[in-house]
Formats: structure tokens, sequence, C-alpha cells
């Protein structure tokens, strides 16, 4: 069963804006985690934490769980889609490209989900405003790290394909999820990381430490801010955005990550935000605007 869609208002468009804003601020919290701990370490605390703090409100709250086989194969379809397998070919591709050119590689993803939303949807098929909104907050992202781009060599071709891949995992994801959405939130999200956990816990361990023996209390409280704030919260906000709003809209969140990693920086920096950032977020504001319209 799929839901059906709604064109998404102001306070959808808020939404989508705090994720990006959660995720966007990701990147100083692994920065910090990353003193003590490897990135797929990172990433496999993230959702167990996440699945611990979900799998622990769904219990108290009395919510149900999916019951049939075919539900659970779907949630393991997208524990892996959405977690395992980014967050590995992220954390892998980025030894060889630049932060900069994995932002754009990654908002590429969105294309995909509109290409393969129009042919796995009624409702989500690919119009004018739809198809331009997605162009113009892909050239927002393109302003962003245009500079960065122009200024460093091009990376190797193995990890700009491993990026790529990791973005068009992510869609994938939000396509698949949208089967899910009859289902109860927060247990399905809970269900999802947990799902996650089981492919990330193994793959730690076997390529890395994941238990040091010394841990900074600094790198401690990145990874509850990565498991609590951008894993836990942010993947239940997906869930409700993508039966709001549909895969299309959720995919515009790739185009806002990079930007309000951008943000964040020069805020705990306190650098300056230059002319370029501002440009960029006109851009991909009207990308999203667009988009709504098409909606």
């Amino acid at each position: 069963m799929i839901s059906s869609l709604r064109r998404p208002t102001l306070f959808d468009v808020g939404r989508l804006l705090f994720l990006g804003a959660i995720w966007g601020g990701a990147f100083i919290f692994i920065a910090l985690a990353l003193d003590d701990f490897g990135p797929v370490s990172i990433a496999s605390w993230r959702v167990s934490l996440g699945a611990v703090v979900l799998l622990a409100i769904a219990l108290l709250i009395g919510q149900p769980f999916a019951r049939e086989f075919r539900e659970w194969r779907k949630i393991f379809f997208v524990g892996c889609l959405n977690s395992a397998i980014p967050f590995f070919l992220i954390s892998w591709g980025q030894q060889f490209i630049s932060s900069a050119e994995t932002a754009l590689l990654m908002a590429m993803g969105t294309f995909f989900t509109l290409i393969v939303s129009h042919f796995t949807s009624h409702d989500e098929r690919i119009n004018k405003p739809r198809a331009l909104g997605v162009s113009v907050g892909f050239l927002g992202v393109l302003v962003l790290v245009f500079w960065d781009i122009s200024n460093t060599e091009s990376g190797a071709l193995i990890g700009q394909l491993a990026v790529i891949v990791a973005g068009c995992s992510y869609a994938a994801s939000s396509i698949v999820s949208r089967r899910l959405t009859h289902l109860p939130m927060i247990s399905t999200s809970a269900a999802t990381l947990l799902s996650a956990s089981l492919y990330m816990i193994p793959l730690a361990f076997l390529l890395e430490d994941p238990l040091p023996a010394e841990i900074a209390n600094s790198s401690l409280l990145a990874l509850a801010y990565l498991g609590v704030v951008a894993t836990a919260l942010a993947m239940t906000m997906r869930f409700f955005i993508i039966r709001a709003n549909g895969a299309v809209f959720m995919s515009l969140v790739g185009y806002l990550v990079p930007l309000f990693g951008v943000l964040w920086s020069a805020l705990y920096f306190a650098d300056a935000i230059n002319l370029q950032t501002l440009l960029a977020l006109a851009l991909i504001l009207i990308g999203i605007a667009l988009t709504r319209k098409g909606s």
C-alpha cells in the first residue's frame, strides 16, 4: 500500500529545511568523532544508537511493529540502501575525491529519484516545474562548490563512482520507503535502523576498531548527536516527509545538506558567509519552490 501525496505546504518546506540543517551540521560532529573512531565505526555506532533510542520510544508508547514477512523484507532492504551501502561508499570514496566533489556527485541522486519515481509511481511524474526545480537546485549546489572544485584536481574515477552509487542508493531507499508509509513511523524507523546496524557492526569490527581503549568526551558527545539527532530524529522525520510529500520532494534535502554544512562551518569557525553561499542558497530555495509548484 502506498499513501497518497499532498502538495508540500510551507510547513513541509520548513521540515525539509530543518532536516537539511540537522544533516548539514553532522559534518562537524563527524570531524570530532574521527579523533577516536574510524568512519565505518562512526556509521555503525550512529545507526545502532539511533535504533536503540527509537526502539525504546516505540516500546514506551506501545507502537506496533510490522508483522508480515514482505514488510520486514522491505525494511531490511531500506536499511541496506539508506545506511549500510551509502555510509560505507561515501567514507571509502572520499579517500580519492574532495568533499566539494562529493557534495556535487551526491546531489545527482535527486535526478535519479526524479527519473525512477516517474516510472514507479502514479503521482510523482516528471513535469516542467519538477524538472526545472530539480535542475535549478542542482545549479545552486554547483555554485556552492564550484570554486573548491576548480581549485583542486578531479578525483579518481573509482571514488567518483562510489559516491554516485551512494547517492543513487539514498534515492532508491526513498522510493522503496514509500511502500512502508502505511506502517507506524517510529517503530518502522527503529526497525530500519536496527537492520542497518546488523550490516554495519560486523563491517566495523572487520575493518576497524569500534571499541578503542581511550575515548575523549568530545567524541562521545559527537556520537550522541549523530545517533540521537542526526539519525533517530532525522530518520523519523524523513519517513514523515516521504509519506506526506513523496520521494522527489524528500530528495531535495541532498541540495540542502552541503549548503547547511557550509553555513554551520562558517558559524563554527566564525567565518564570514560570502556571496557565493548566498547565491547558492537563493537558487536552492527557488528550486524547492518550483518543485513544490509541480507537486
